[in-house]
C-alpha cells in the first residue's frame, strides 16, 4: 500500500512516470528548460509619468526646463536613494504640462509614484510659477477621464483656460480630491452658445474615481459623474457599426452584425452552405460563397461595414487653400501643377 502511495498510483489508477532528470551533457551544455523572461521593454507611454500646471497655459521657462529638469531630477532620486534608474529625459508642451520618460526600456514609470511628491516640489521651487505651479507627478497612462454633467453655462468661466483652477478648487473642496485637467465636453463656444447647461470632462488619478462617481457638488447643487470614453466623428462602435460615437455609449437596443447588418453579433454570423469551402459554416468569414455577399448597414453597397473605402465612412477634413492669383484678366490658378507649367510658359514668351 505504502509503495503504491509512494509511487503516485491507488486502485484502478495509473502508474506515473517520473520526470528524468537531465544529463551532465544537457547541464554543461546549458540545454536546460529556459526560463519565462518578463517583458523585455516598455513602450514610452508607459515609462512616462508627467504633472499638468494648475493652469494649461505655456511655460514660460519651457525650453530651460526640458534642458535641465532631468539632471534635477535625478539629483533628487539620488538623494532618495532610489535604485531604480536615474536617467530622464524631460519635455514640455504648449499647455505647460512637464513629462518624464524613463529612458532604460525595462523600466516602467509605475515604479517611480512614492518619488512624486519630491520632484513636484523640487520641480516648483526649481522653475518657480506663482500663478501656476505644476500639480502632483502623476503616472501617464493610468490617468482616467471623467464627465460631470448639467453644470449650468451661466456661472462658468467660459475661457477654457480658467475653467481648470476654477473645478480643480471647487472638486478639492467637496471631495478634497485633486484633478489633473479640464476641458468643455464641446470646446466650440458656439456649440454651447444656445444652451443652458454643459458637461465638462476631468483627468483624474485612478484612486480618485471611486470618490468623484458618487456625485460631487458643484455651484451648491450635486451632479452626476461618469466615466468618459473619447469618441471623434470617424469612431466606429462594435456594437451598431455606426460612425461617431464610442462602443461603451452606444443606445442601440440590439446588435448589428458588421458582415450582413442583421441584428446578431458577429461571432453569430454563420454561411447557411453546410459544405462551404472557407468553412463559414463554422466561423464568420466574409463572402465566403459566390453566393452570399456581405451587406454594409452604412452605405447598403455589399462590403463589410468595416470596409475602409465605405462611402459612409468619414473622411478627414482638408484645409482649403486660397487659390492663387493669376494675371489680371485671367482665372486663378487653383493647381500649383498648372500654376507651375504656366509660369514656365510666360518665361519663355517673355523671353
Amino acid at each position: 500500500m505504502y509503495a503504491q502511495a509512494a509511487s503516485g498510483s491507488g486502485s484502478g489508477g495509473k502508474t506515473k512516470k517520473a520526470s528524468k532528470p537531465p544529463s551532465p551533457q544537457q547541464v554543461g551544455s546549458g540545454a536546460a528548460p529556459p526560463f519565462k523572461k518578463g517583458p523585455s521593454s516598455f513602450p514610452g507611454p508607459q515609462r512616462r509619468f508627467f504633472t499638468p500646471r494648475l493652469s494649461p497655459v505655456p511655460h514660460p521657462d519651457a525650453p530651460a526646463l526640458a534642458a535641465t529638469f532631468s539632471n534635477i531630477a535625478a539629483r533628487i532620486l539620488c538623494e532618495a536613494n532610489c535604485l531604480l534608474p536615474l536617467a530622464l529625459s524631460a519635455s514640455v508642451n504648449i499647455r505647460g504640462a512637464i513629462s518624464l520618460t524613463v529612458t532604460d526600456k525595462a523600466t516602467p514609470g509605475a515604479s517611480y509614484p512614492p518619488y512624486f511628491e519630491s520632484l513636484t516640489r523640487s520641480l516648483n521651487q526649481s522653475f518657480p510659477v506663482a500663478e501656476s505651479p505644476g500639480a502632483q507627478f502623476i503616472f501617464g497612462s493610468t490617468a482616467l477621464q471623467l464627465a460631470i454633467h448639467a453644470l449650468p453655462l451661466t456661472f462658468l468661466p467660459q475661457d477654457e483656460e480658467e475653467l481648470f483652477p476654477y473645478l480643480w478648487q471647487a472638486i478639492l473642496n467637496d471631495k478634497a480630491t485633486p484633478i489633473l485637467s479640464a476641458q468643455y465636453l464641446k470646446p466650440s463656444r458656439d456649440s454651447r452658445g444656445t444652451k443652458q447647461a454643459t458637461s465638462v470632462v476631468v483627468t483624474v488619478d485612478p484612486r480618485h474615481v471611486a470618490a468623484l462617481t458618487s456625485g460631487v457638488v458643484i455651484l451648491s447643487q450635486k451632479h452626476k459623474v461618469k466615466l468618459a470614453f473619447s469618441a471623434s466623428r470617424s469612431s466606429q462602435c462594435r456594437n451598431c457599426w455606426r460612425y461617431g460615437h464610442a462602443t461603451q455609449r452606444c443606445s442601440a437596443n440590439h446588435p448589428t452584425c458588421p458582415m450582413c447588418a442583421l441584428h446578431h453579433t458577429l461571432a453569430a454570423y454563420r454561411c447557411q452552405n453546410p459544405s462551404c469551402p472557407w468553412s463559414g459554416n463554422n466561423k464568420p468569414v466574409p463572402s465566403c460563397c459566390p453566393t452570399l455577399r456581405s451587406h454594409c448597414g452604412n452605405c447598403g453597397d455589399n462590403h463589410t461595414a468595416t470596409f475602409k473605402e465605405c462611402p459612409a465612412r468619414p473622411r478627414p477634413a482638408v484645409p482649403s487653400q486660397p487659390p492663387t492669383p493669376g494675371p489680371q484678366g485671367q482665372e486663378p490658378y487653383n493647381n500649383p501643377i498648372v500654376e507651375h507649367v504656366c509660369n514656365r510658359q510666360r518665361l519663355s514668351s517673355s523671353a
